[in-house]
């Protein structure tokens, strides 16, 4: 099965793709998955900062890198590596400047909204709303891919065509410890007892750290798991003929460029371990194996191009800027307290 025949096959409803990875520095040495803070009230499950689930055999279950951070690391291919193959807008608030596919909440972010495109992304939404999401497309399409939720206005939500995560299995918890002595003793520094005391605040004293998170070590496979909603982008095609195809070319690129560094986070860098598995999933619940990588996801997405900027009206790699009005802010704080 081919790329181009993949949204006329009713029959295929979704791409599902697995990759084995492997720790840079070997299955000895632990690795860090992100901390989170403990919640207001109680503490962290598990007794560990990082998001651990445990099995009913009592295996443990760590999350390396969680589906909002895949798709972070997916977007910034489009302010990188794939710029060309989107509207390049750009937010300006005091000395910043940020590409819109930076924004958090894409279109539907607080800055955006507060400059001119406001009201131009008000209707956009409720035309998405109304089965229309063409004028989604032609502002942000990155919003088609990964999803938002434009929870201040319109309430208006686009779920995610792609999600992908990476999990490692079977997991041991670490913790780690270390002392900060410093290069000089308190008297040949000058301070007496208390000062010295206090001095550990600002690095002259020594300083114990204890018993802080140190890492995990993995046992069992450690697996990037991404899927695609074929029947989602389906939809979007017969809303727009040639628009499923151009945002399968998005998801695609996203995923074969930034959905494949695995330079998580210092102490967690990971290689595939093998090729990874790609399979058309059927109706029926079968899987057929399709042979994808960069090449031929890459020239796929760039045949898209011409369709999505001539026949669809998305300014593909054309440049806009905005700028942040610190003013239309302001009156979006007021109309929230008053709702």
């Amino acid at each position: 099965m081919s790329l181009e025949s993949l949204l006329a096959n009713t029959d295929a409803v979704a791409l599902s793709v697995a990759q084995e990875l492997e720790p840079i520095e070997g299955r000895d040495v632990p690795l860090f998955p992100p901390t989170y803070p403990a919640p207001e009230r109680g503490t962290h499950r598990h007794d560990t900062p990082y998001t651990i689930n445990q099995l009913k055999d009592g295996r443990r279950v760590a999350t390396l890198d969680s589906v909002q951070s895949q798709a972070n690391r997916m977007e910034a291919a489009f302010h990188g590596e794939l710029a060309h193959a989107v509207p390049r807008i750009t937010l300006t608030a005091g000395t910043r400047t940020l590409a819109l596919t930076e924004l958090a909440h894409r279109i539907a972010d607080a800055a955006i909204r507060a400059s001119k495109l406001g009201s131009r992304i008000h209707a956009a939404f409720e035309a998405y709303d109304h089965g229309d999401p063409l004028p989604i497309a032609q502002l942000g399409p990155t919003a088609l891919v990964f999803g938002a939720w434009d929870s201040r206005d319109t309430r208006v939500k686009i779920p995610r065509l792609i999600r992908s995560e990476i999990h490692a299995w079977d997991v041991d918890v670490f913790t780690r410890s270390a002392q900060f002595s410093g290069a000089f003793t308190r008297e040949e520094l000058g301070f007496n007892d208390k000062e010295w005391k206090q001095g550990a605040d600002i690095g002259f004293a020594p300083t114990p750290s204890v018993d802080q998170h140190g890492g995990v070590v993995v046992h069992g496979p450690i697996r990037q798991t991404a899927s695609l909603h074929l029947g989602a982008l389906r939809q979007l095609d017969n809303a727009a003929a040639g628009l499923g195809n151009y945002l399968l070319g998005l998801a695609l690129g996203a995923f074969w460029t930034g959905g494949r560094d695995y330079t998580l986070r210092a102490g967690c860098w990971l290689l595939p371990s093998a090729p990874p598995v790609v399979e058309v999933v059927t109706r029926g619940g079968a899987r057929e194996p399709l042979a994808l990588d960069r090449d031929p996801a890459l020239p796929f997405l760039e045949a898209q191009l011409a369709v999505a900027k001539e026949r669809l009206g998305i300014p593909v790699g054309e440049t806009a800027a905005v700028e942040y009005d610190p003013a239309a802010g302001k009156k979006m704080l007021k109309t929230k307290d008053k709702a």
